[in-house]
């Protein structure tokens, strides 16, 4: 008996083997979303998944693009296709928070007010950032954790991502380092992107006077000619990418793959070109074995160096064979109006030759820019072309 001999019959209770509980990730999640409401319920779902981590739903944001611009009330979505990707983002995010454009704003600019509200209105030291078309393995934010680790132990690094490089999909375990490409989910800094975004102050002023999808490339190119750097794109990733490498700001992602691009439709890429450039066959790699490589951070300078030069050649070699192309191709209407020019735009827009007092008023003194606003606003003008509406 038990009480005799001091021992139990009771079968012994089994080990208890209790999982940590997953750490709350502490920094914010912004995520940019248009008009594609199945690829960022696919990244909302994915950010949901991760191994280790959980978000704090109140840090975790969704800015979102409107669908017509005010500028021009050009229409760049439907308003079905605006609300369905608020309704994507709350079926994950019940209580994220939702910053939702009027009007189209336009990539740049929603990017631009994401990175505000992370940096001056949350005051955040780094924040990550998602686009709507990538989708991330379950080890995604743990590699971004190790990543951020090593940007706090080097201040270049200002960008850092773990997406990969698709194309050599390399095995790991070790993840090693190489020059970050595309802004789809990345992590940034405040201190760089403070210093980033006083150098891009003059394209933003370019961008700021169309739609995005309208923006004067030339001037763009022009505005390079007064840089040490320059590349041929002018999208805003590019643009951000010259800024970089002119202050030195390191930008860097693993060459392992630990998300997988989606975007087969969308501004950027058609599903011939995805598929071209290898989209379709991008995976992941998942486990604890992964990690980024002890020595990783000896590459930085590295990164850093030939990024530069490969952008000061250009700036000094292609450049000025870029400008004369697309000088040949696309009319600078910044340069002053000559007569030609004014009698022309006259003959186009109003069906006649302008008055002398026109040609003596415009000629010379205006941009070309400035002369066919002045006739598109004109009384005449819309009087003769009834369908024409100005916006505004």
């Amino acid at each position: 008996m038990a009480g005799e001999t001091g021992l139990s019959d009771a079968l012994p209770a089994p080990a208890l083997h209790i999982e940590p509980a997953p750490a709350v990730l502490d920094v914010p999640v912004v995520l940019f979303a248009f008009n594609r409401p199945a690829y960022l319920e696919r990244v909302c779902a994915s950010l949901l998944n991760q191994r280790g981590f959980t978000l704090d739903p109140r840090r975790v944001f969704l800015l979102q693009d409107g669908a017509v611009s005010p500028r021009t009330g050009l229409r760049y979505a439907e308003d079905a296709e605006v609300a369905a990707s608020i309704a994507a983002f709350r079926t994950h995010f019940p209580r994220g928070q939702v910053s939702a454009a009027p009007h189209n704003i336009g990539i740049a600019a929603n990017i631009r007010r994401g990175e505000i509200l992370a940096f001056e209105a949350v005051n955040a030291d780094c924040a990550y950032f998602f686009e709507d078309d990538l989708e991330l393995g379950p080890d995604y934010l743990r590699i971004m954790g190790e990543l951020r680790a090593l940007s706090d132990r080097d201040p270049r690094i200002g960008y850092f991502a773990a997406y990969g490089d698709h194309q050599a999909q390399p095995p790991g375990p070790e993840a090693w380092l190489t020059m970050l490409q595309h802004h789809w989910a990345f992590g940034l800094r405040r201190e760089p992107w403070r210093r980033l975004r006083d150098w891009l102050a003059p394209y933003d002023r370019i961008l700021d006077e169309t739609d995005y999808a309208w923006r004067d490339h030339l001037a763009i190119f022009r505005w390079m000619e007064t840089l040490e750097v320059a590349g041929g794109f002018s999208s805003q990733d590019a643009v951000k990418t010259l800024g970089c490498h002119a202050l030195g700001i390191a930008r860097v992602m693993t060459d392992v793959c630990f998300a997988r691009y989606i975007g087969a439709q969308g501004a950027s890429f058609r599903d011939e070109k995805f598929r071209e450039m290898g989209y379709d066959r991008m995976n992941w790699v998942e486990g604890p074995q992964y990690h980024l490589a002890e020595d990783a951070g000896t590459q930085v300078s590295a990164i850093l160096g030939d990024s530069r030069k490969r952008h000061e050649f250009f700036r000094q070699v292609k450049l000025p064979k870029l400008l004369e192309e697309q000088g040949r191709i696309r009319l600078d209407r910044d340069r002053p109006a000559t007569r030609e020019d004014v009698t022309a735009l006259f003959r186009l827009l109003l069906d006649r030759v302008p008055e002398e007092a026109a040609l003596e008023s415009m000629a010379e003194r205006q941009t070309l820019r400035q002369v066919r606003e002045t006739i598109l606003a004109s009384r005449e003008f819309r009087g003769r072309t009834p369908r024409f509406r100005v916006a505004g």
